[in-house]
């Protein structure tokens, strides 16, 4: 007696290509899936380290400078000011020229916070330093070096005590009729949206005061 399967294709059916299709679709759309999350994070990874990187050469750069500004001063008796002044988004201070630069002598900074194209970047602006220019003038520096970008907000805020009446404590701007430099810097920025901020950064000035 024949089997009743006996006259059966030996082929797929219908329903069995039909299956077979809709897994092997499930499973480019899964692997797809995976190289598009693999590719984001790449990317998102080497954002970050360029991020990460940018901070860290600013930093020592900055760290650098602020750690070796000289003392300062013009004019005499009650008109002696420092050759230093800041606020929340600028700070001018001297400081010896950058070594790889093989200059020599004295550079004036401008360390701003200012917007470039909708975004907060920090620039810095430098010029050879003049001591026969009291005010500090912005006519002789050149074009902004923009250091970093991308940020929502930036603030500078200084620590010290302007002079000697004065209590030691985080301040939000520093005048050039302060005796004294103040004792640190910190930059503090604010991310955007989909960014992620530095860290406070916080730098030392060794040169602190008269002493």
């Amino acid at each position: 007696m024949k089997s009743q399967y006996s006259n059966r294709s030996g082929g797929f059916t219908l329903v069995e290509l039909l299956v077979a299709i809709m897994i092997l679709t499930l499973f480019m759309t899964a692997s797809m899936g995976a190289v598009r999350i693999a590719s984001r994070s790449w990317a998102a990874g080497e954002t970050k380290s360029d991020a990460t990187e940018e901070m860290r050469a600013t930093a020592d750069f900055l760290r650098r400078q602020f750690a070796q500004l000289p003392f300062l001063t013009f004019g005499e008796g009650d008109d002696q000011r420092l050759f230093f002044i800041a606020d929340q988004e600028h700070v001018r201070f001297v400081a010896p020229a950058p070594q790889y630069s093989q200059g020599a002598g004295l550079i004036t900074y401008i360390l701003t916070a200012e917007a470039i194209e909708e975004d907060n970047a920090l620039t810095l602006r430098y010029a050879p330093f003049d001591p026969g220019n009291d005010e500090l003038s912005n006519d002789y520096f050149g074009e902004p070096v923009v250091l970093a970008t991308g940020f929502d907000g930036i603030d500078f805020q200084f620590y010290g005590a302007p002079t000697e009446d004065d209590e030691t404590a985080w301040r939000s701007s520093w005048d050039q009729d302060a005796e004294n430099y103040p004792k640190a810097i910190l930059i503090r920025t604010r991310s955007q949206p989909e960014g992620e901020g530095w860290p406070d950064l916080v730098f030392e000035l060794r040169s602190g005061d008269q002493s």
